[in-house]
């Protein structure tokens, strides 16, 4: 029997995750001025908020990991004894890691069978996913069957979230600069979702952060009446801050939902949203 492992990217949030897991992080980078830093391991998500608050028009880039990189970290699974590896990726459409994995998949061929997974979202729904593969592997199943129960958890779920500030996405080319000189003034608050194919997209536009907020929990009605099994969870960037706890206490009040479990969007995603966004992500059965 083969010798399994699951690797996840730093977008994943599972450096947030409370409970103990096998899984590898994958991590890539982030430029912040003229220093470069690991997202999740020398940069984590409420120091990088501090940053972006305190400089709102400073330069944020990000990238993936190095190819230098990449073979090291797959070596070093080979070494520790793995003959297959799936990687779930952030969705191929928002970051090149996908490819740049699969890249080397011939190159590991004879050391390491190398998996992809493209989980088309983003945030902690990549970190569910690698959980639920992890216990797929724990209870004896096959890469084959993992990666199906990857595909059914791919088409039953959605990500959403309210950006507070324009200008990382005018920046990181999501809107042109003058949709955004526009919007700003009229004080535009958008909702972003990550649609099925894996693509970022302003669902809708608010005029003020709260009613954002109170059109996020009608999107979360909307979705808790499909299917069955619903696995809730909250989003927030960096720390949980005041429009955090007010989102959190609106859907307590509107989806009667308490206690919900709740992860930070890690800096590389945090550079192209900016600070103070909220947000739930859904799957259902």
């Amino acid at each position: 029997m083969s010798k399994k492992l699951v690797v996840a990217m730093s977008t994943s949030g599972l450096d947030y995750y409370p409970d103990t897991h096998n899984i590898r992080i994958l991590r890539l980078n982030i430029t912040v001025g003229t220093e470069t830093f690991i997202d999740g391991e020398t940069l984590k998500a409420d120091s990088f908020e501090d940053w972006l608050l305190k400089n709102p028009t400073g330069v944020v880039k990000t990238s993936p990991p190095l190819d230098s990189m990449l073979t090291r970290f797959f070596m070093k699974i080979a070494d520790d004894g793995y003959d297959e590896v799936l990687v779930i990726t952030m969705s191929s459409v928002l970051s090149k890691t996908y490819e740049y994995v699969k890249q080397l998949i011939p190159v590991f061929a004879d050391k390491l069978r190398i998996h992809v997974f493209d989980s088309k979202t983003g945030t902690f729904a990549e970190g569910l996913m690698a959980l639920e593969a992890e216990q797929c592997f724990n209870k004896g199943m096959d890469m084959e069957s993992t990666i199906m129960r990857l595909r059914k958890m791919r088409q039953n779920n959605t990500v959403m979230f309210a950006v507070s500030d324009l200008r990382y996405l005018i920046n990181n080319g999501r809107l042109s600069q003058t949709a955004g000189f526009f919007a700003n003034m009229l004080s535009i608050k958008p909702i972003i979702q990550v649609t099925p194919n894996g693509e970022a997209i302003v669902a809708e536009k608010i005029m003020s952060f709260n009613r954002a907020m109170s059109s996020l929990s009608n999107h979360l009605e909307r979705y808790l009446k499909q299917g069955t099994n619903h696995r809730v969870y909250l989003l927030y960037t960096g720390s949980k801050r005041e429009n955090f706890f007010e989102f959190e206490r609106i859907v307590a009040e509107n989806n009667r939902l308490k206690h919900l479990p709740a992860y930070p969007i890690t800096p590389v995603v945090s550079a192209h949203a900016g600070p103070n966004c909220v947000g739930f992500g859904i799957f259902w059965e």
